[in-house]
């Protein structure tokens, strides 16, 4: 199979660890140790990935630096309360501080182009956001775009408050612009809005190293 291009888009990466952190690590490692040309978009965190490039062959690029910041639960008694209350309805009602995440990520792919895939990560959930709000028939950006579900969103139950029902609409924009939704397993798939069932896959490398040999 001849070298493809890649776009891989995540919150989280090397050295952070976590099951995202990881699964973005891996596939981009993996996709560069298979002779493919790797480009990683992340928020910036300051780490010199010099050492690490060395070894990997992957352009890194940045979404900038967080401007939103998360409210912090500190101080006592109604202080503290006001804090952790504002905290919870900002986030519940606008996904603060994660929605600046859906900004920064469109405004970075309307520059790019060229792509045989792009891989999105959640989450946060507003990283789809972002490539769908870039994305378009005019400017696709990859020919491909998988969009890497895990823990699902409004279908999520480990919440003890569900998400207001017009984000509905958006995860269902963004899955109608989703070539591909990969879920870690068969049992997530009834979290999900059955109309979108047909484009799920589990995410494993193999079934990504598959859609390549497509093309």
């Amino acid at each position: 199979m001849s070298s493809k291009k890649i776009l891989i888009v995540s919150a989280v990466f090397y050295p952070s660890i976590s099951p995202r952190s990881m699964r973005t690590t891996e596939l981009a490692k993996e996709f560069a140790r298979q002779g493919h040309e790797v480009t990683l978009y992340l928020p910036e965190s300051g780490y010199d990935y010099s050492d690490f490039l060395k070894e990997h062959p992957i352009r890194i690029k940045s979404l900038g630096k967080a401007t939103f910041r998360e409210i912090q639960v500190k101080g006592k008694g109604p202080v503290r309360l006001l804090r952790r209350s504002l905290r919870r309805i900002l986030g519940l009602l606008f996904e603060y501080p994660g929605i600046e995440l859906m900004f920064k990520v469109s405004r970075r792919l309307r520059k790019e182009s060229g792509y045989d895939m792009l891989i999105s990560i959640a989450v946060p959930f507003t990283i789809h956001w972002g490539v769908a709000r870039a994305r378009s028939n005019r400017k696709p950006i990859a020919e491909t775009w998988v969009a890497d579900c895990g823990d699902p969103y409004m279908g999520d139950t480990t919440d003890s408050f569900k998400k207001p029902m017009y984000f509905k609409y958006v995860e269902k924009w963004f899955s109608r612009k989703a070539d591909y939704i990969t879920i870690p397993f068969e049992g997530a798939r009834s979290a999900y809005y059955p109309e979108f069932h047909h484009y799920f896959h589990y995410y494993q490398y193999r079934y990504y190293y598959s859609l390549l040999q497509e093309k």
